[in-house]
């Protein structure tokens, strides 16, 4: 098992306290991502392609592939730039240790979003991503 498999494994099975601790606007917004499919590819030796169900007002890290229309899974990407980066396993693990800020990840160009339904502009995804990170940390911590 991957590193960011089991880090993405680790936050799913103690994530009920980040809802929990979620603004109500931040519960809003994933209540306008309800019933969505998502592939995160993430490159590298300790990444993989990981796959999520946003349903109930939670993110389900799925075992596989979910049978849906492939139309209807939104692809993301995380990948390094080959010289600062290797890998997007490297952007991941330095953004959830805090030395890379996610705002950092999207102006490099290392996050990529093959979708036209991704509900969130540039700002709101930062802002998203930060809060996602900063709720990550204290349950991976604690």
């Amino acid at each position: 098992m991957g590193l960011i498999k089991e880090i993405l494994e680790r936050f799913q099975s103690r994530q009920m306290r980040f809802y929990e601790m979620l603004p109500r606007s931040g519960r809003e917004k994933l209540a306008e991502a309800e019933n969505k499919y998502a592939e995160l590819r993430i490159t590298g030796p300790e990444g993989g392609t990981f796959y999520f169900h946003y349903k109930g007002g939670h993110l389900d890290l799925l075992p596989e592939k979910p049978q849906v229309d492939d139309a209807k899974l939104d692809k993301l990407l995380l990948d390094g730039d080959g010289i600062n980066y290797m890998g997007g396993d490297d952007v991941f693990l330095d953004v959830v240790s805090g030395s890379l800020s996610p705002r950092a990840v999207r102006s490099h160009h290392y996050f990529r979003a093959n979708t036209d339904r991704i509900i969130y502009d540039s700002e709101e995804f930062a802002q998203a991503i930060e809060t996602f990170l900063e709720e990550m940390r204290r349950v991976l911590a604690g």
